[in-house]
């Protein structure tokens, strides 16, 4: 979570990518664990020429999932076209700091404290430690010591089904063969 320095009361939780069609739509990145929790966001906050708050209501938006990744596309109510749409590029997407902690992500899942975790397969066999978690701009990537080398697991749900008790459990590894 980015904190403003000056204004502590808004936390950054996600950025403009580039405009989307001739109507207005912008494409956005949202820095969320769970997308479902943008279907909720109405009103949120951007910055003007002179770093001002102002706050800006959601009018309209689409998710869409294509290969394990989401992209929003929303509609603002004072972008009516595919000019003010592109002057946003790159601007930042601001919520109060209080909305703000429970909408992004949590650190926790994404940094080290995942180090040093037992990792199981589908059929709770032991196969290996974690000895690091990569960055990944898509999602976390856990890197597992196994008794043959190293392996590359997405932190996913797809492939990580839970994480209790210090061991993470895994599932449709099989798919990750020969990557």
């Amino acid at each position: 979570m980015n904190r403003d320095a000056i204004t502590p009361g808004f936390a950054q939780v996600g950025y403009v990518e580039e405009a989307h069609g001739l109507d207005g739509f912008l494409k956005v990145f949202f820095d969320v664990d769970d997308p479902a929790k943008v279907d909720d966001l109405k009103l949120v906050y951007l910055r003007n020429e002179r770093g001002d708050f102002v706050p800006t209501r959601i009018m309209d938006l689409r998710v869409e999932e294509k290969r394990n990744q989401f992209s929003f596309f929303v509609q603002f109510d004072h972008i009516a076209d595919r000019t003010a749409a592109e002057a946003l590029r790159g601007k930042g997407i601001f919520l109060e700091a209080d909305d703000a902690e429970s909408f992004i992500e949590a650190e926790a899942e994404t940094d080290d404290t995942l180090i040093d975790h037992e990792v199981f397969d589908d059929r709770d066999e032991s196969i290996g430690l974690v000895i690091d978690v990569m960055d990944n701009p898509a999602h976390p990537i856990l890197v597992v010591a196994t008794t043959s080398g190293s392996r590359l697991i997405p932190y996913i749900e797809h492939f990580v089904r839970d994480t209790r008790d210090g061991n993470i459990y895994c599932q449709n590894l099989d798919e990750l063969e020969g990557v």
